[in-house]
């Protein structure tokens, strides 16, 4: 504010390897991985502040984008044509299988009720999407990669129920988390959907689900269209982006 007194300030990093900062407070990444960035006044050291930053490695290999191993695919990313693991990963499904299992164990019927869909699939349901809701609302929740879940009724009518319930809360021990949280439709760029799970790794999920985030902000992209729309708006590329 105008009428600070503290308008001298000292900016460091904990580790310059990962983040350097500059004498205006300009974080630059490094490398890969985590540390804090600290601000003091320089007449009154004990006027401070510390951020936990964490630079992520951002790569493309063929035609998919990964951020620190992670593959993303939204709005933004979207996955190429030849891209194809002809379903489930060996990894996600024997994940899914336990999931499934101790749902049972514990009196509840979860069930996977759609998962991986080829590049051609995913453009046809989109495409009947948009015949059936328009391109706007198609473009909320037609999303499907291989790591990919869509439980039970695959509609907001699982919300509700017991199965939902526990999923939200017992996904991240599988390595699952909820791809589409409540709440979070303006970083997403899709509808909030309790019955569709994407496949992370149990210390990523542990962590996303804990801090009540969602995947983009968890890699820190977004999610939004960069080209201006087509004449048709349904046209295949508008809509394919996971599954």
């Amino acid at each position: 504010p105008d009428n600070t007194t503290q308008t001298q300030l000292t900016w460091t990093s904990s580790d310059e390897k990962i983040a350097t900062v500059d004498e205006n407070g300009a974080v630059k990444g490094v490398a890969a991985g985590t540390c804090t960035i600290s601000v003091s006044a320089k007449n009154d050291p004990s006027v401070s502040a510390d951020v936990d930053v964490a630079v992520r490695h951002l790569e493309e290999k063929d035609g998919c984008t990964y951020v620190d191993g992670i593959l993303i695919v939204n709005k933004t990313y979207s996955l190429p044509e030849s891209y194809d693991p002809a379903g489930l990963t060996d990894e996600t499904q024997t994940a899914l299988d336990k999931m499934i299992e101790d749902a049972y164990a514990a009196g509840l019927n979860l069930y996977d009720a759609s998962d991986y869909r080829s590049y051609s699939d995913q453009i046809s349901v989109y495409q009947e999407y948009c015949a059936r809701d328009g391109w706007e609302q198609a473009d909320t929740y037609s999303a499907q990669t291989g790591m990919v879940i869509d439980f039970n009724d695959i509609n907001s009518d699982f919300d509700d129920t017991a199965e939902a319930q526990w999923l939200a809360e017992n996904c991240a021990n599988y390595g699952f988390i909820v791809r589409f949280p409540e709440g979070k439709e303006p970083i997403t760029g899709y509808k909030y959907e309790s019955w569709h799970v994407r496949y992370v790794g149990v210390e990523t999920a542990k962590e996303i689900m804990s801090r009540g985030i969602c995947l983009e902000e968890y890699l820190g992209v977004d999610s939004e269209y960069k080209n201006t729309w087509p004449e048709d708006p349904c046209n295949p590329e508008s809509g394919v982006s996971e599954q």
